[in-house]
């Protein structure tokens, strides 16, 4: 009995593992996929997106305000391991 518990609660850790990393893989491709936009405000503040063309992950002004900021550090772009699509 006490066996199958075991077994039971490994394979719950090994399920919830797995559907947190594919809802994660899904909402970086998402996000590599937004076009940045500088939005209506005058400030300006460095955020990230994948430029399709490059291949990589690139900085854009943000204006403070609205517009799509689909990154907002660098390092939350490249480990998103974002891909060209053609």
């Amino acid at each position: 009995m006490k066996k199958l518990t075991t077994l039971s609660v490994c394979f719950i850790i090994i399920l919830l593992t797995y559907s947190c990393a594919v809802r994660k893989s899904s909402e970086c491709q998402d996000k590599c996929n937004l076009k940045p936009e500088t939005g209506f405000c005058k400030a300006a503040i460095p955020k990230y997106y994948f430029n399709n063309k490059t291949g990589k992950c690139e900085q854009f002004t943000w204006g403070g305000c609205e517009g799509v900021v689909p990154f907002q550090t660098m390092e939350e772009c490249k480990e998103c391991k974002c891909k060209k699509v053609k």
